[in-house]
């Protein structure tokens, strides 16, 4: 689940996903002065940042099966809803995140890949 937050949200869609690009697709309307739409260009080319972000991010998100972190096995507790902010703005992208069986500290696997890559993204 994907929840961008963006004041204006212009008709923009992901057209296709593959294991190397995003293609997305988006309007951007013509308003009645150059300055308006220069503001709608932004906010279209924003969005469009928002949606690659976030397609990219969820590539470092795992299936949700079991895996082993400091030799012990770790379970998904499902995926659980997480605020990220990047140049384009702040949206919202659920991801697995895995604790071990005796409870204790969560470890999310989406952001220690991301990170370990030298990707950079504020969690709120």
């Amino acid at each position: 689940m994907i929840i961008l937050r963006s004041k204006n949200i212009m008709n923009s869609k992901i057209v296709e996903v593959n294991s190397e690009s995003v293609t997305i697709q988006i309007t951007i309307p013509f308003k009645d002065s150059m300055l308006n739409t220069e503001v709608a260009i932004l906010e279209g080319v924003n969005q469009v940042g928002l949606l690659a972000t976030q397609e990219a991010l969820s590539k470092f998100d795992t299936n949700g099966e079991s895996i082993q972190v400091a030799g012990k096995k770790h379970t998904s507790k499902g995926k659980l809803p997480k605020t990220y902010q990047c140049p384009f703005g702040e949206f919202v992208l659920s991801r697995h995140v895995y604790q071990g069986n005796e409870g204790g500290v969560t470890y999310c696997p989406l952001e220690d890949h991301a990170h370990s890559r030298q990707v950079k993204f504020i969690t709120v």
